[in-house]
């Protein structure tokens, strides 16, 4: 230990040399320049995406009309065709709660900022009430994926599928499908339901199995229809259960054969769904009805 405050001596390899004590005592001494301030980050650019191509279009919409009691559910399927010029012309099947209907529609598109258009279609035969507004994403090669609806008093979104340019026939749709969606039916308000389903179709015939369920209860049911399906792809689906009751679908297929999609007409029931493809059809012969279960394919 150090006695009487005396400090310990410095080696003479660290004292600081005589020139520049001189320097420091004399103010001489130059500052350090200073750390260059870190250059601001470039502002990133956003995405840009091509103008949406000349193409068919289909759409499957679901969601609410109305506020409070008010409130329905409404679902739609829209097969929709652009033009590079910015209109658009189309067909539309629509649930609103209980009632269907089938109409036209013309409109247009223009972007709003990148990969991002807004629609305006009107609907000729419903007066001024017939105007509707929507919002639309693109995707890199400028095709729409998903849409809102700007209508007041609705929360609708929509998800958007290209359909090729040809023919549909009853033999488009072959092979099997599955699907799950969400639904509705109706018992003094509108309570929810989840499907699952598997089909296998040939020649606008199928055989069919719905697993449904209902606050947890699962009920199963197999059922057989047909399709009816013009050039257009625009299409009409029967299907009954196991004791005849039937159900019945407006459709739209996708004309490269990858499944389709529909929207129950039934007043007490509303499913919108899409089926998709998963294999082609099996071999004559080998293709076996599924099993039985509740004659009701509930939720459908």
């Amino acid at each position: 230990m150090m006695g009487g405050g005396c400090m310990p001596s410095v080696p003479a390899g660290l004292r600081p040399s005589a020139s520049l004590a001189l320097l420091a005592s004399s103010g001489l001494l130059l500052p350090l320049p200073a750390r260059p301030a870190p250059a601001a980050a470039a502002p990133r650019e956003q995405a840009s995406c091509p103008p949406p191509p000349a193409a068919r279009h289909v759409v499957l919409e679901k969601g609410w009309l109305g506020q409070g009691a008010d409130q329905r559910p409404l679902a739609r399927l829209r097969q929709e065709r652009w033009t590079a010029d910015g209109t658009t012309e189309g067909t539309v099947f629509e649930r609103i709660g209980r009632t269907f209907r089938q109409f036209r529609t013309t409109g247009t598109w223009r972007p709003i900022g990148p990969c991002r258009v807004r629609l305006e279609r009107t609907t000729p035969d419903a007066g001024p009430g017939g105007r509707e507004v929507a919002e639309a994403v693109l995707d890199a090669s400028g095709r729409p994926r998903y849409s809102l609806s700007g209508v007041a008093g609705t929360t609708i979104s929509g998800i958007w599928r290209q359909q090729v340019d040809a023919a549909c026939t009853s033999a488009t749709l072959t092979g099997t499908v599955l699907s799950q969606q969400q639904g509705l039916s109706w018992n003094d308000g509108w309570r929810p339901n989840a499907v699952v389903q598997r089909e296998t179709w040939r020649n606008g015939r199928v055989q069919g199995l719905a697993l449904s369920s209902y606050a947890g209860a699962v009920e199963t049911a197999s059922y057989s229809g047909t399709l009816e399906v013009e050039r257009t792809c625009l299409a009409t689906v029967v299907q009954r259960d196991t004791e005849g009751v039937a159900y019945n679908y407006r459709a739209i297929v996708m004309a490269d054969g990858s499944g389709y999609l529909y929207l129950q007409e039934d007043p007490r029931d509303l499913t919108v769904g899409w089926l998709e493809a998963i294999s082609p059809a099996p071999v004559a012969g080998s293709a076996a009805a599924p099993p039985g279960g509740r004659s009701r394919p509930a939720g459908r």
